[in-house]
């Protein structure tokens, strides 16, 4: 995936796949304020990536709720490879 800096000045190239990217990329690490905003705009527009960031945040508190997942977390250095991974982009 192309660095997500780049759509600075091409907004109208900014994706569902970009957005999917960016929203999965929020749950570990913030977004610069050029990301955030590329994703408000493309969620005004998107039916289907508001559809699923729905989804994402109700699968989240589902399992926040199921008792077998609570106080279930990832070890810090998983978090830390995940982080890595997506602070690569």
């Amino acid at each position: 995936m192309e660095d997500i800096k780049a759509y600075t000045y091409k907004w109208y190239e900014f994706g569902c796949k970009d957005a999917t990217y960016l929203t999965t990329k929020e749950k570990y690490t913030h977004l610069s304020i050029s990301e955030k905003g590329l994703l408000k705009f493309h969620l005004l527009t998107c039916s289907g990536c508001r559809k699923f960031v729905k989804q994402i945040k109700l699968i989240e508190e589902l399992l926040k709720k199921e008792p077998d997942f609570k106080g279930l977390t990832l070890a810090k250095e998983k978090k830390d490879a995940i982080n890595q991974l997506l602070t690569k982009n």
